[in-house]
């Protein structure tokens, strides 16, 4: 076999120098480097020969010579050694130090990053639509099953190794922090905590507010209170798909479900989601609380109570804030209408909306006067443009307030009008002389 090899060798290095080359010839183009100026994703599949790896090349200008290329792999003695993968070759590179780096099999590194409170069959998703992995896979596996990390891989790696490291990942991460869990917890299982962990993992996006959520929720079933979290809610009209294009409403919150916490006590049958990490370390060992309410604050966090009055305050709040969000939003969006406008119509044929209180009269040329949450955006608005919710609301606050009809207000205008006419064609009074002047009269 040794022979055969160096016989071929021998036949290249021949052919080389019979075209015209020579040993200088060679050793300057082993070396040369290419004129590449940015990085190139070479890949190597299954079982592709020397050569072909080497057309492949000389096609994408990585090399000059297929033969020289041939040759190098062959007295490197690693030629057969070549690996499948997918390589970097970095700008500039030498024949030489391409064969070098298919040779030691310096793969290009990819990664697959798996967001936390993904449901098992959402993960399957991304892993499917995932470029570089291989192969299909089995029916998904319970949700809390997969952990929610980055994970690297080489081209071509099986969905399936991929899944299988998920699992082992979320196993090992349980079991590492399960024996440092707090003792007074209302669970006994490592099911049951990381039940308790999707859901805090669904509840909150802000990490420091994890364990203090988790304490909430551990006061509640304390005693006996039922949980009352809308995402299981959301899983439980969804048939587990976490996908709802929707706000709740009271009818959802009243589903007979084994999911639903507004209508079952305690935890729920299952994990809704993959939880992180973190929600898992939060739910062994929560923050310690008294509080056993909170409500959005508005900002993507929350706000907590330990009584249900101040909850109501805070849902009051909450609110408030939304319905002054919601107002922003619409004089933001009418902000660029009457921009648009400006620069495509040179005089507005209709009358404006003034921006200066958040509400006011309505008055018969249709101008309506609305209060901005700040002065400084006060703008200019078409009635056409202001949605009808918003005129029924602001006509809503104050109800003494009531849209004037145009025809109304023009006979209102008319009538004093009509008054100033008549007193105008009346005899004027005479003046204080002219009595005088009479009453002598008569006394003579």
């Amino acid at each position: 076999m040794a022979k055969r090899r160096l016989l071929i060798t021998l036949l290249l290095l021949l052919a080389i120098c019979l075209s015209g080359g020579s040993v200088f010839s060679f050793y300057n183009l082993l070396y040369e480097q290419n004129n590449k100026l940015e990085p190139t994703i070479l890949l190597v599949e299954k079982g592709v020969s020397m050569g072909e790896i080497a057309a492949q090349l000389k096609k994408d200008e990585l090399i000059r010579s297929v033969s020289v290329f041939k040759v190098a792999g062959r007295l490197s003695g690693k030629s057969t050694s070549l690996k499948a993968g997918e390589y970097r070759i970095p700008p500039r590179a030498s024949t030489k130090m391409i064969l070098d780096i298919l040779v030691n099999g310096q793969n290009v590194v990819r990664r697959v990053t798996v967001p936390e409170g993904k449901t098992s069959a959402q993960i399957f998703e991304l892993l499917m639509e995932t470029p570089g992995l291989a192969g299909e896979l089995p029916a998904p596996p319970p949700n809390g099953t997969l952990l929610p990390e980055t994970y690297t891989f080489g081209y071509g790696v099986p969905r399936t190794v991929i899944l299988q490291r998920m699992q082992e990942a979320m196993q090992k991460t349980i079991d590492d922090l399960w024996p440092y869990r707090d003792p007074d917890l209302p669970y006994t299982t490592k099911n049951e905590a990381l039940t308790l962990a999707s859901i805090v993992e669904k509840e909150t996006s802000v990490p420091e507010e994890r364990p203090r959520i988790a304490g909430v929720f551990i006061n509640r079933l304390k005693r006996g209170m039922r949980l009352q979290t809308d995402p299981t809610v959301i899983y439980a009209i969804t048939d587990g798909s976490m996908d709802l294009k929707r706000r709740l409403t009271h009818a959802d919150l009243r589903v007979d479900h084994p999911f639903n916490t507004y209508t079952r006590k305690g935890l729920p049958p299952a994990p809704i989601c993959n939880p992180g990490r973190d929600s898992i370390q939060a739910v062994l060992n929560p923050m310690k609380t008294d509080e056993i309410y909170f409500v959005a604050d508005g900002t993507g966090g929350h706000t907590f109570s330990k009584t249900f009055k101040q909850h109501k305050r805070n849902i009051t709040a909450w609110k408030r804030a939304r319905r002054q969000k919601r107002l922003a939003l619409r004089r933001r969006a009418a902000k660029k209408t009457a921009v648009a406008r400006k620069k495509n119509v040179k005089k507005p044929t209709t009358p404006t909306v003034s921006a200066r209180a958040v509400r006011g009269p309505i008055a018969a040329d249709g101008t309506v006067t609305i209060d901005a949450i700040d002065e400084e955006t006060a703008i200019a608005i078409d009635p056409s443009e202001v949605s009808a919710n918003l005129m029924e609301d602001l006509i809503k606050d104050d109800p003494a307030e009531k849209p004037v009809d145009p025809e109304k207000a023009a006979k209102m205008k008319t009538k004093p009008q009509k008054a100033a006419a008549k007193a105008k064609t009346k005899t004027p009074a005479p003046k204080a002389s002219q009595k005088k002047k009479k009453t002598t009269k008569k006394s003579k």
